[in-house]
Order: C-alpha cells, then structure tokens, then sequence
C-alpha cells in the first residue's frame, strides 16, 4: 500500500534587509540519523511541501521529521537537478523488495507551482502520470504533453513571441526549465521589445548579485503575454503577466515589499523559470520521456 509522507516545513527564511542577504546560508539538520531519513526514502507515494523563500526561490526541507527535537531541517533548493537526483533513488513497485536495483527507474513528479506567493505547493512521486494517485492537488483540467528525452530538458520551443499591437517573434529550440529560479531567460529581441513596453526601473543589488528591474504595479492589464510554441507538439503554452511580473507581499519583506517586479531577463541560456509556470502543475515524466504542462482550473 502507497503512503504519502508530508515533510515539516521548516520556517521560512523571509530576511527583513531583503536581498542583501540572499547569500547567507539556510538552516542545517540538527542532529544524528534518528532526526529522519531524507531523500533517500522517497518512494511512489511520497509528497513533499515547498515554499517560497525571501529569496524568491522554493525550498522544501529534506528530512521526514520522527520526534520533537526534529523540529527543522536542510533546507533544498526546488530544482531540476534535486529532482534527478531524487528520481535515482526510487525503483519500480515490482523490484523494490530485490536486493538490486534496476537500471531503469520508471517515475514520474508532479510539481504544482501555487501562484500566490504564501501558498504551499505539493511535489508528489508518482509511478506515473496515469496513476492519478493524488490528482486531487492538480490545479490543471487538462495537460498538454511535450517529449524530452529528459524530463524538463530540450524542449522542442520552436519560438518565443509577444503580440502588443504587432506580433514578436523569435526562434529558439532546446530550452530547459530551470524550476530553482523565478527568472525566465527570453531571447535578446524578445527581452528587449518587453522591456519597452512594461518600462521597468532598475535597481543594482552591488557585486555578484542580479540586478533587479520593477514595473508599475498598476499598469499589468496593459502588459503583453509571452507565448512559448511547442509547434512540433501541437500546442502553445501562454506565461500572462500575472505570473511573469511577481508583486512581493508584506511577508517577504525586503527592499521591494510592495513592488511589482519583473521576472524575465535577457542573455544567457534561453530558459524557463518557475514564474512562468505559477497557478498550474507541471509533471516531469522520466517514466514516458515526456513533460507535461497544465492547462490551469483558473
């Protein structure tokens, strides 16, 4: 019989300097083995809550917690490459009591990225999509299914565009989610047409550190949408400005309580950060070499 394991969130790490701090280092496991017995336990059934950290990333602490004086745990960073590592670790109900794993380890992750920024999102294990185990948290009514030989990895993104009054578009292919970031990567003529018509105001956040670009609250109705066109794959995935611009909350404190701010960037890798997928839930299927995007109830 399948369990869900629901790990204890530890406290979220809002700083009260805001991003000046984003390099401090998060909590660590307080104690020996009895305080749980982390990822290396997940198994088909398991669910994990995440949250939003002050650094405007999602962690989901790495421990199952057995006692009172496990009352936190290390914190991990949600990212793709936490996910590979966790899929590793599973096998498939048939082998699971063998003495040796299979080289083949059939799972699927559905991650449900909440598009208010206090709300918890679930990560579930399932063997696969098909199994509907704990379909109940799904925010999507349909899913829309591009391959990936690696789930989350090349996907077949044949343009980027925005419509404003005259249509932008530019061709890409191979592009990546990059789930441990808020930040979408867009081509340099798509950023740049962007920019122009959301107007944002930079702010230099000092060495090493992104700098971080704000936008009139208010004027979001007038904001385009970005269009992502998986054409091979028979769908079109659209990112509104309600999930690319994120409007940070009295909770999270910082510099830029209050303010809208703009999460797309320009240059680099051409990459899909969390924000473009908030208020659906996104499957990453090794088990089908697939990746799905959800439609939203909403």
């Amino acid at each position: 019989m399948l369990h869900s394991l629901l790990l204890a969130l530890a406290p979220a790490l809002v700083s009260a300097n805001g991003l000046a701090e984003w390099q401090q280092p998060l909590s660590r496991h307080p104690g020996g083995a009895k305080c749980g017995r982390g990822r290396k336990e997940a198994h088909y059934g398991s669910a994990f809550s995440f949250f939003l950290n002050g650094d405007w990333r999602y962690y989901f602490s790495d421990y199952f917690p057995e006692d009172w004086q496990c009352d936190r745990g290390e914190l991990t960073l949600l990212s793709m490459e936490s996910l590979d590592e966790m899929s590793g670790y599973i096998a498939s109900p048939a082998s699971a009591s063998a003495s040796k794993k299979p080289k083949n380890r059939p799972v699927s992750f559905m991650v449900t990225i909440p598009l208010g920024t206090e709300e918890e999102g679930p990560l579930v294990i399932e063997p696969e999509p098909d199994w509907k185990l704990f379909h109940e948290w799904d925010l999507s009514v349909k899913h829309l299914w591009a391959e990936s030989k690696l789930p989350g990895r090349g996907l077949n993104i044949t343009s980027i565009s925005l419509q404003q009054g005259s249509i932008s578009s530019s061709k890409t292919s191979n592009v990546p989610l990059n789930l441990g970031t808020p930040y979408t990567n867009l081509p340099d003529d798509i950023y740049d047409y962007l920019a122009a018509l959301t107007k944002p105001q930079r702010t230099d956040m000092g060495r090493g550190m992104k700098p971080v670009e704000t936008v009139d609250c208010n004027a979001m109705k007038h904001f385009p949408d970005i269009t992502l066109d998986f054409a091979d794959d028979g769908f079109e995935l659209t990112v509104k400005p309600e999930q690319y611009i994120l409007q940070v909350s009295d909770a999270m404190g910082g510099q830029f309580r209050g303010k809208c701010v703009l999460l797309a960037s320009r240059g680099g890798e051409i990459s899909i950060g969390w924000a473009a997928l908030r208020g659906m839930s996104v499957w990453l299927d090794w088990a089908n070499s697939r990746t799905g995007f959800g439609k939203p109830k909403r």
